[in-house]
């Protein structure tokens, strides 16, 4: 038997749990994904029924059948929480107008292995700090009006200054040749470069950007120009065909710190490809507290990188 209407039932937690409890066709498939006990569950859609004054669900055996009410309550209630939704987008715009924001633009490698430790460092001091990441690397990355750009230099090319931006230079990051364990390159403590001419080669740069541009001098410099397999657009695929001893790869020290188990990162000589790291930071916001701690933290994770083995 059920109550009344109530003009006051409309709990949206509790359409949450009911929508759950339709969707999935189980008090306890539903407490399971929404983390409840399916006592907690049972509490609220009983409730819920209440509060309509009509059936949504029958007992059925050990589970329940909902009713033509209870179904149509479920379909037609997304709209209300779409509705919340946008309210909720709304009202965290003005609270983020005025947030800061600190937007970075960074190649793949130093995103992956520096950059966690930085954005953890700054958010101790600046929890209410909003991180927005880019990549500027390959070359076709846009470059959105960045507070901080980490960018790759050619040494041959000379320095690469950006209109506006303050130009720090951060560490000189050595390449190395990456092979599967059982390549004839894994025991190596070094490999000459010109070991490398006859090899399968997998570019992790196909747009042909700086950090490539590096591997392009140390071949000319060795006599001989690489024999591409094939190109990927970042080095998570280029290490990915490697393991599957498709070829090898020739990589920065900073994207060989975090390997794929079964792959060896062997150093290289004559010549030792080196690319160049340097940071970039927009002179009309460097003076700004959470600025200057990213400024810091980065060099202060690089410090730790180049006295790690």
């Amino acid at each position: 038997m059920v109550n009344g209407y109530d003009a006051h039932m409309w709990d949206l937690n509790r359409l949450r749990i009911w929508r759950a409890v339709v969707a999935t066709g189980s008090v306890v498939a539903a407490a399971k994904n929404l983390n409840y006990t399916p006592a907690t569950v049972s509490q609220h859609i009983t409730t819920l029924q209440k509060a309509v004054g009509a059936p949504l669900y029958r007992r059925s055996g050990r589970g329940i059948e909902i009713t033509e009410l209870g179904r149509r309550l479920a379909d037609d209630s997304a709209e209300v929480f779409t509705a919340v939704g946008r309210l909720d987008d709304l009202v965290e715009g003005f609270r983020t107008i005025s947030r800061p924001r600190l937007r970075i633009a960074a190649f793949t490698s130093f995103n992956a292995r520096l950059l966690p430790g930085i954005i953890d460092a700054v958010a101790l001091d600046h929890p209410d700090l909003r991180f927005d990441i880019q990549l500027n690397e390959p070359a076709k990355n846009r470059r959105g009006h960045c507070l901080i750009e980490i960018r790759a230099e050619v040494p041959q090319d000379g320095e690469n200054h950006l209109p506006e931006m303050t130009r720090i230079p951060l560490f000189e990051d050595d390449y190395r040749v990456v092979v599967p364990e059982g390549h004839r390159f894994a025991g190596r403590e070094s490999v000459p470069f010109i070991d490398l001419e006859g090899e399968h080669w997998v570019d992790y740069d196909m747009w042909a950007g700086p950090s490539s541009k590096v591997v392009d001098h140390a071949c000319a410099a060795a006599g001989f120009e690489r024999r591409s397999f094939a190109a990927c657009e970042d080095d998570f695929a280029a290490l990915a065909l490697v393991a599957s001893n498709m070829g090898i790869t020739v990589l920065p020290r900073l994207s060989t710190l975090q390997l794929p188990p079964g792959l060896v990162a062997v150093d290289l000589t004559d010549p030792v490809p080196m690319r160049r790291v340097v940071m970039h930071i927009r002179d009309r916001d460097a003076h700004l507290p959470h600025v200057r701690a990213f400024a810091t933290a980065t060099e202060e994770a690089v410090a730790t990188h180049l006295t790690t083995p």
